[in-house]
């Protein structure tokens, strides 16, 4: 067994000699490993291989039975004819205690193993979703809207920054109009008055 198995399944399960004893402590352990063993799927079945394999192993009971059998049948793949690789499997270790109804009671019980961890491994990968994905989606569809505010809004803001030039552009004709207007009429009448200075001082004794 790989360091990578030894880590997850020693945090998985506390091995009794009848079974697989989990506590709160544990299944909390158990329930942050099963989350990173979900983020390494892509990296091939092996570590799987090994995950379940240790598993079976903590599950194991005393004794010869289906664990020990199935790993018999794989060290035999030697031998090509199934039927007499079960059999030889089967012979070797019934000499140690096993019969047909225990393999097949065993076996049940490892399947029911799975099925277990299954749940678990459901369980925990729902909550990586809401966590990792859900939760993300939800942040990236409340910014989306943020930004079709302040989209809406930078928009309102140049509508009224055009207005305001314009007003601007506006006032301006209007204050240079008038102040061309003051100048020449200030003139005319400041002309008017010299004008009327000269006559004063001419025409009256």
């Amino acid at each position: 067994m790989t360091h990578f198995g030894k880590k997850i399944l020693s945090a998985f399960v506390e091995v009794t000699a009848e079974k697989p004893v989990t506590t709160p402590e544990v299944m909390e352990t158990r329930s942050n490993t099963y989350a990173a063993t979900a983020g390494t799927v892509a990296a091939g079945s092996e570590k799987f291989t090994q995950y379940f394999d240790q598993l079976f192993k903590d599950a194991n009971l005393p004794g010869p039975d289906y664990f020990e059998f199935s790993k018999m049948t794989e060290a035999m793949m030697g031998i090509t004819d199934e039927r007499a690789r079960y059999s030889a499997a089967f012979a070797g270790l019934s000499v140690q205690g096993l019969d047909k109804q225990k393999l097949l009671n065993t076996a049940a019980q490892y399947i029911q193993v799975i099925e277990t961890d299954a749940d678990n491994f459901s369980n925990t990968v729902d909550a990586a979703l809401k966590e990792k994905v859900q939760t993300k989606q939800q942040e990236i569809a409340d910014n989306t809207k943020r930004i079709q505010m302040l989209t809406k809004e930078i928009s309102e803001l140049q509508n009224k920054i055009t207005v305001l030039q314009n007003e601007v552009k506006e006032n301006e004709e209007k204050i240079e109009s008038s102040t061309g207007g003051y100048k020449a009429a200030s003139e005319n009448i400041r002309q008017k008055i010299l004008s009327d200075i000269e006559k004063i001082k001419q025409f009256i004794t």
